[in-house]
């Protein structure tokens, strides 16, 4: 029986299913930054803002030519991009290529589950956002949050999902986008664990 089969009550989301069967991969990368704020010298945070701002060079123009339509109806608000390449910026990170990312031409469910990840960090974006405020940023200049702020709106998030379960997918098409969506949280924890071996200084 495919997902498409089942009886709608018995049958998990796509959502669901992105988020049971990427749960090692998505723990595994939320480890790489525990205690983040906890770091008053902020190598965490540069660490951090290091990661994503290569992850959405990389990953935000496969998005654009997939058909998920990512320019057009299905587009989050813009901005990340931009604002993470200004906190970059203003945090001391030199410029760099982007990386290249393992899946260079997505169909619809892989682009899915890559903006499953991409999109999902919104989530917890604004509580990084509060802890950084409440628990400070060191001794010196306060931190750029341009990223968290332009990260802290859960609204696209909210939309894509809608878009998942306005898709039909049979089982083969769940397991392209659950295949996807760990291979990006992957891509994100081997960009994690590059940053951590180098010394990132303001």
């Amino acid at each position: 029986m495919t997902i498409t089969d089942a009886p709608a009550a018995a049958r998990p989301s796509l959502r669901d299913r992105l988020r049971s069967d990427t749960r090692e991969a998505h723990e595994a990368l939320d480890a790489s930054f525990a205690d983040m704020f906890g770091d008053a010298e902020g190598a965490r945070y540069r660490r951090f803002l290091r990661m994503n701002h290569l992850a959405h060079e990389a990953i935000e123009p496969i998005l654009s030519g997939s058909p998920l339509d990512w320019t057009g109806r299905d587009a989050p608000d813009a901005g990340r991009l931009a604002a993470v390449r200004r906190d970059a910026e203003a945090i001391g990170l030199p410029p760099e290529p982007a990386p290249g990312f393992p899946i260079e031409n997505p169909d619809l469910p892989e682009a899915l589950g890559i903006a499953y990840v991409l999109e999902g960090s919104r989530l917890g974006a604004k509580f990084m956002l509060r802890a950084l405020k409440r628990e400070g940023a060191g001794s010196g200049d306060p931190w750029p949050t341009a990223y968290l702020e332009a990260s802290s709106d859960a609204r696209p998030f909210a939309h894509l999902i809608e878009r998942m379960d306005a898709e039909p997918m049979n089982e083969g098409m769940v397991r392209r986008a659950v295949s996807a969506a760990d291979e990006t949280f992957r891509f994100f924890q081997r960009l994690a664990e590059d940053s951590a071996t180098r010394t990132i200084r303001v």
